[in-house]
Order: C-alpha cells, then structure tokens, then sequence
C-alpha cells in the first residue's frame, strides 16, 4: 500500500499518536492525505440530470445511403464506434428515488476517428419551452422551493399555465410510460432539438434524432411507482445495469427524420421549434446504426459523474440549426461542466477524444497534459509544422433572415402554437394510458392554489372540453375524498403523524 504519491504505508489502522491516548501528530501524512481527500471527494452535482447511470458500448452504422445527407464517417456503413452512455432523471435530484415522476435522459459520447459526438436526448420528442431565455425558469419551477427547499405543487402548475406551448409536453409527461418508466431499457429516446447533416457537397438538410428500442415502451402506474420507490430507489439502475451482467445487451436503432434545407425555412414554426413535434408521415425515419450497450462501468465516479456532455460536440457532417434552445444549450453545456470539473475536463480519461492535435490552450486546473505547447498561438516563424484549420470542413452558412431583435415564435398564442399537436396526441392514446394520465394529471393538480387550477383548465379545456371535464370530475372525487389508500393514508399523515402507528 502506498500514498497517491507512490511512497509505501506502513500503518493504515490507528493515526499516529504521542502515547496511547494522543493527541494525533501532524506527522502522520497517511492520515492527512486519506481525510483530505475524503473532504474532497465529490463534485458538484448536475443541476439537471443529478442522479444517473452509466453504461459502455458500441454503434453500428447500417444503412450505405447515409452519405448522400451527412459526410460524417460514424455513420459509414458497417463502422464500429465505441460511446459511454449515461442514463439519468432530469428534474429529480440526488438521492431521490429512480421512479419519481420526472423526464429521463440519455446521453452519449461516441468516439470517433473525426473527434468526439455527443448526442443528448430525452424520452419525449419535444421540449417544455423553445426558447434558453425560458430554460433556467423551466428547471427553477420543478424544482425545489428556495424558501423551504421542499416540493411545492403550485410552481410545475404555474409555470405550464404562463407558457402554454408546454402543455403538449406536459400531457406526455403524466403518462406513465414517460413519467414514471418501468426501466431505461424500455424507453424511446429523442433528440428532440432540430441539428444538420451536411453531405460533401455542402448541402445542408434539418434532422431529428430518434433511438427507438424494440422492447415494449412502458411504464409504472403512480401507485407502482411509489411502492417501488419505497422498496428500490435505485430501481432503474439496478435493472440497467443486471440486464448487462446477465448478457441481455439493450439495443436501439439510431435513426433520424430528415427534411430539406428550404422545407425548413418554410416552415419555421414546426423545424425549429422544439415544442413542435415532426410527423412521421410527412418525415419518416431513416436509419443510421444501432447501439448496444455492453458493459458495466468500473467505477463510478470517473466513468459516470465525471463524465461530460454537450451538444455542441459535433463532427464533420452533423450541425446545428436556427432552434433557440438548441442555441442556448451550446453555450449552458459546456459552462456547466467547466463549473462542476474544471477548464481542463475535456482531459479526462472519460472525455478524452481518440486524437488531439492542438496547442492553443495551456495551463488551468488539473491540467494532465505535458506537451511542448512553444508557441501556444497560431502563426509563428517558430513552429513550422503548426496544426492548422482545415477549409475542407467548413459548413455551408446559416441563413439570416432579418435584423436584429426580440421576436416571438411564428404563430405565437394561436390554437395552432399551443393546443393541436396536445389534441393531436389525445387522439392516438390507447384508452388506458388516456385515464391513467387524467388521474396523474388531476392527483398533481388538485394539490395547487385555486388560481393556478383556474389558468390550467383554461388550457385543458382548450385543447378539448372532455379532457377538461374529466380532469374536473377526477379533482372534485380527491376533493371529496374518494382518493386511492396510498393517498388517503398521505393525507392522514399530514394531518397526524402519530396515526401511522394504528392505521
């Protein structure tokens, strides 16, 4: 046994002391090292997708037609590439139990020839707000109370009633199969923002990720949900993480909707707003590869919490497009990581790409690489074999298409913006997942002041009167008391802690 420095350790029992009873010497190194780096042993949480799961693996590309919309080499047909992929909530925080009602989220970080792709995803295909402007208020009003630091139902409600372009996602989020999901394995993942492909010719197309499993998309019941919550609160990475060691690998097909550069200039309120959902006829889905997920990490901490993830990771052949949030996310990404791990991240075993060939930046903060960084600039009579930028992969321009300023979404407050796609998806629900998400949506809602109950069955009823009316019926049963076990006994125990003893 040694110290992090290499030096051998004779004693790793008691600390050093002057006598049987002490006091502890300052000479005891060991004992110094060991609790100072205890101290130190965690990093910030995430602020959003805090607790997570890891898994490693290998994408397959499968379809030879790729190239004529994306020059990116991943998706040559028959490439094998390695990614690490973590699996996480988005709003829940550490320690809180896997089945909570919440988004999930899967990020992978594949290492290619070209660099590193990072594709960020959630298990809806849209987003709750189009906008970074209206991001950190989104993930602020489900979160905790700042003033008590406890759950409060009014802040989700209140929020969804201000920004009614949420509402089509919110319906998605009360069904079981997203809100409360029966395992990682058995979740569509969606890219949700609008990125590029652009092929060698420099022509660009608008995409969206899908990664579809085969496996039944489903979900726990609220009541499920909550007992498994009590009996397993690492339920789903647990059930991850045996399914690998049992050798069922969990697979998905990687597969993108595809339309035109001029479709989606003509059509801004739907390819760049990420509340807006592509429909599958008018943009089927195209496959790229599949993944699997083989392996179990090793070690936590530096192959799940240290590892970092952006979208603004992209190799030649995949860019990005006039979305606002997406706009945004390149910027929050990275900036969060630099805070939770430090300038010099990227240089984590974890993080780092197959091939760097830069001398630019130097110094910081755990930095691990030793190079001869003379001179840390580009073009200098020094270095006659500087790396140098090349033209071959320089992206066709974005259009601009006016001057400078504020401006609301196209169609901003129509019923078209706000309320057809949540009508749309109403009318393919299966009848049960319908009452299943009217008693999750009526059980969260009842619980919220009045006036915010008011705003939401505006936009209930909006989108359709029966909906509305079901909701109503459903909140005047809880009101009333005609309330499942499990919610009466929380009532009860609200009122009467001492009453779980007898009941």
């Amino acid at each position: 046994m040694t110290t992090n420095s290499g030096c051998p350790i004779s004693h790793n029992k008691n600390s050093l002391t002057a006598g049987p009873t002490g006091p502890v010497v300052l000479t005891d190194y060991p004992l110094l090292e060991k609790i100072k780096h205890f101290t130190r042993e965690k990093i910030p949480p995430r602020n959003v997708h805090g607790p997570g799961y890891g898994a490693l693996g290998v994408f397959t590309a499968t379809n030879p037609n790729i190239a004529k919309y994306s020059m990116a080499k991943v998706f040559q047909a028959g490439k094998k590439t390695k990614f690490v992929a973590r699996f996480s909530g988005v709003f829940v925080e550490q320690g809180e139990p896997d089945t909570y009602r919440d988004l999930r989220g899967l990020a992978l970080k594949f290492k290619t020839e070209e660099g590193n792709w990072d594709l960020l995803m959630v298990n809806t295909p849209i987003f709750n707000c189009r906008d970074m402007k209206i991001g950190p208020d989104a993930v602020h009003a489900l979160k905790k109370d700042p003033r008590t630091g406890m759950s409060n139902p009014n802040t989700f409600w209140d929020f969804i009633g201000h920004h009614p372009e949420a509402v089509h996602h919110t319906l998605m989020y009360f069904t079981d199969r997203v809100g409360t999901p029966a395992s990682f394995r058995h979740q569509n993942w969606f890219g949700a923002n609008t990125y590029s492909f652009i092929n060698d010719k420099k022509e660009r197309f608008f995409v969206r990720f899908h990664v579809t499993t085969d496996l039944p998309w489903i979900g726990l019941t609220e009541v499920q949900a909550k007992a498994v919550a009590g009996e397993d609160p690492g339920y789903l990475g647990r059930d991850l993480k045996a399914a690998i060691e049992r050798g069922e690998f969990p697979k998905w097909k990687v597969q993108v909707q595809i339309m035109t550069e001029d479709q989606g200039y003509a059509m801004p309120n739907i390819a760049f707003d990420c509340t807006k959902a592509w429909k599958h006829d008018d943009f089927p889905l195209v496959e790229l590869g599949v993944i699997e997920c083989n392996e179990n990490p090793i070690d936590y901490f530096t192959q799940v919490e240290e590892v970092a993830f952006s979208p603004a990771r992209v190799v030649p052949g995949i860019g990005f497009s006039p979305d606002k949030l997406l706009q945004g996310r390149l910027l929050v990404y990275d900036d969060a990581q630099n805070h939770r791990i430090g300038a010099n991240y990227k240089q984590l075993p974890i993080n780092c790409p197959l091939h760097i060939n830069s001398n630019y930046d130097s110094g910081g903060e755990m930095n691990l690489r030793t190079a001869d960084r003379f001179p840390n600039y580009q073009g200098s009579v020094f270095n006659q074999n500087e790396p140098l930028p090349n033209p071959a992969y320089m992206e066709p321009p974005l259009r601009s298409d006016g001057p400078v300023d504020f401006y609301d979404a196209p169609g901003e407050g129509t019923d078209l913006d706000y309320y057809v796609q949540a009508r749309e998806f109403l009318q393919v629900m299966e009848p049960k997942e319908y009452q299943n998400m009217c008693k999750n949506i009526a059980t969260a809602l009842v619980k919220a002041d009045i006036r915010v109950i008011t705003l939401m069955m505006k936009h209930f009823n909006a989108i359709n009167p029966k909906l509305g009316s079901t909701l109503t019926s459903l909140m005047e049963d809880l009101s009333k008391g005609n309330v499942s076990a499990t919610a009466a006994l929380y009532a009860q125990l609200l009122k009467d802690p001492a009453s779980c003893q007898t009941n």
